[in-house]
């Protein structure tokens, strides 16, 4: 929704002002003297189309990600990389197309960078804690209660740089109006409630149980245009989630997936999907094949290079998923969930670095372009594992909704699953994904995949943990 967009969007304006400063920063402190007009001009024309490149390398390391601006290291280190990447980026676009910018910075380029990524992670801090917390903090009303709406209270209370503070309606009176001896809405934000808020969330649930309470809220927030959404509506927005309990309903199927047409979307998604597959098979070739020597190298000429399992694709379709192996022969007999949760001693060395790198993925290009799986989905799961997540975890077949992806909104949310609680977790997410799924999320999903594969699981999860102080919201 546009009320929380618009809060990454506030970031990037901001990136956007930063940048041109750096750089006005960088031709001066190189030259420390007066820059001509023209000199200038020519810099921001030449600089401009980096703008956003150098954009989506900060949303590909998470540096919009409002939920984890709070930590100074984390946005340290995302500048450093950031940096790393972007100085590359720069100098090889100048190299390709100086003669089309008539520019060749070298010494402007690297200042101008460097200005900008140290202003970068200082904006962010600003914006956690002054902007959020004291310029843009919104008010919210929840208007009903349950289980769910206490956890989303008590994560805004802990987590002020949410930028969303809840008002207690115990403290909410209606102001009636003595000339008419009747309640009504001022309008315009006018002073209805004695109690401002600016955010009207509804338990629709809950709601019926003060009609009294419920008509002055809902009335008053209409004449005041104060924005109201259900608490569920809330919930996925903020956390980028969907409760399973909540897809189940019929009235959910029949607004976010049975109704939609998605035929145009799934044929671009699947020619895309043919075409990257095709394109990075033919790539990655060369590190297949010393990939392949090293298994056998590492196991003997006996042990087999590839990992087959039965997959469950689109609709409940079984598959067979290719993989490099990284386990000892025979590992799946141990059964569905048995890795332990610390160091997995049926991980060989060269298996181990595999799985570091995401080497082992490679071959699921080829099950990309047969078509088994997109670029783009959630996380195709073992057959065992189905059987067992279907019985125990409420309408887990939901996210078989849509085709299995080599990466995934829940992929980049949460590190690998190993327990039923944590299939839960990821489920919610892929239910998101289900409802949401476009062509702008699946290359937003496709950019942050770039940090997944050169963050480890235990970073990822420190990261998560210190991003979302209550995952199981």
């Amino acid at each position: 929704m546009l009320i929380f967009k618009w809060r990454k969007f506030l970031v990037f304006v901001g990136d956007v002002v930063i940048f041109y400063v750096a750089l006005a920063a960088a031709l001066y402190f190189r030259h420390l003297d007066y820059i001509s007009l023209d000199f200038l001009v020519q810099h921001l024309k030449a600089f401009s189309f980096l703008l956003p490149v150098w954009a989506l390398v900060f949303y590909a390391v998470g540096f919009y990600d409002i939920r984890r601006l709070n930590k100074l290291v984390a946005l340290i280190n995302q500048s450093i990389i950031t940096f790393s990447v972007n100085l590359l980026l720069a100098a090889a676009a100048f190299y390709l197309f100086s003669p089309h910018l008539g520019l060749t910075p070298k010494t402007h380029l690297f200042l101008a960078l460097l200005f900008f990524h140290l202003l970068a992670p200082i904006w962010r801090r600003l914006w956690v804690k002054i902007f959020f917390p004291k310029l843009l903090l919104q008010r919210v009303a929840f208007l009903g209660s349950n289980p769910l709406v206490e956890d989303i209270k008590t994560d805004l209370q802990r987590n002020p740089y949410l930028g969303f503070s809840a008002i207690s309606l115990s403290t909410l009176k209606a102001k009636y109006e003595p000339t008419h001896g009747y309640w009504r809405p001022r309008g315009r934000r006018g002073g209805g409630l004695e109690v401002k808020f600016d955010l009207l969330v509804l338990v629709a649930d809950d709601v019926h149980k003060n009609p009294v309470l419920e008509s002055m809220l809902l009335s008053s927030a209409v004449m005041e245009e104060i924005p109201v959404i259900t608490h569920l509506d809330f919930y996925e927005d903020l956390y980028g989630k969907i409760p399973p309990e909540h897809a189940a309903q019929l009235n959910w199927l029949m607004s976010n997936v049975l109704h939609k047409d998605k035929r145009v979307y799934g044929h671009i998604k699947r020619a895309l999907g043919i075409f990257v597959s095709l394109l990075a098979l033919v790539a990655a070739l060369p590190v297949m094949a010393l990939v392949y020597l090293g298994l056998k190298a590492e196991g003997g000429l006996g042990e087999p290079a590839f990992f087959f399992q039965k997959r469950v694709g689109y609709l409940g379709k079984r598959f067979v998923l290719w993989k490099f192996r990284t386990m000892v022969k025979g590992s799946d007999k141990a059964g569905p969930f048995s890795g332990p949760v610390g160091k997995d001693r049926r991980v060989t060395a060269f298996g181990r670095f595999l799985r570091q790198t995401r080497l082992d993925e490679l071959p699921q290009l080829w099950n990309v372009l047969k078509g088994d799986m997109a670029l783009v989905g959630p996380r195709p799961e073992w057959i065992r594992e189905v059987n067992i997540l279907e019985h125990k975890v409420p309408h887990y077949h939901l996210r078989h909704l849509v085709q299995p992806g080599l990466t995934g909104w829940a992929q980049i949310h949460l590190p690998p699953t190993s327990s039923e609680t944590q299939s839960l977790e990821k489920l919610q997410y892929d239910l998101y994904y289900v409802k949401n799924m476009s062509l702008a999320l699946d290359l937003g999903i496709l950019l942050r995949t770039i940090r997944r594969v050169f963050q480890g699981d235990a970073a990822f999860l420190a990261d998560s943990r210190g991003g979302e102080v209550q995952q199981g919201v």
